[in-house]
């Protein structure tokens, strides 16, 4: 093998291992500083804690009406192709529409005005997803910021959670 063809397919393999994890750091959307459902800062031994536990809160859209955000402000979608207390989205799946996980024991606090039981299921890794009327919740990579909707009716099987 010629010395110029090892030397780009050592450069297009840098590229990829480089893109995959920028990527794989922006898949999950990180807590937003001005979100408007947490007041205090996030606990000092995980810094990825929900501000105040709150888990669930609402904002709206004159299209889609009441919906339902994580505490970081990000929109939060149900699977249709899941069953109630079961992820089916893994692999893949997951890496486009990360899982709303939280510590295990994190209270489930909700904002005033949502309705309906929050809890969490352990999902294949260990981690615990957060669900709310027993449908777990995810998040949209293509969400960039707090009142995108980007993923709503996504293949006919996302959609946002109502509360």
């Amino acid at each position: 093998m010629k010395t110029s063809t090892l030397a780009w397919i050592v450069v297009i393999l840098i590229i990829l291992v480089g893109g995959w994890y920028i990527w794989m750091q922006s898949a999950v959307p990180a807590p937003l500083s001005t979100a408007t459902t947490a007041t205090s800062t996030a606990s000092t031994s995980n810094p990825n804690a929900p501000a105040n536990n709150l888990i669930l809160g609402t904002d709206s859209t004159s299209t889609l009406g009441t919906y339902l955000i994580a505490y970081n402000g990000m929109t939060l979608y149900t699977f249709a192709k899941d069953k109630t207390d079961t992820s089916t989205c893994y692999a893949q799946c997951a890496a486009t529409w990360p899982p709303y996980t939280v510590p295990d024991g994190t209270p489930l606090n909700l904002q005033a005005g949502v309705m309906g039981a929050t809890a969490t299921i352990q999902r294949t890794d260990g981690t615990f997803q957060v669900t709310y009327k027993g449908m777990p919740l995810y998040f949209y990579i293509g969400d960039k910021n707090s009142g995108d909707v980007n993923g709503q009716g996504f293949g006919k099987v996302w959609y946002v959670v109502k509360p």
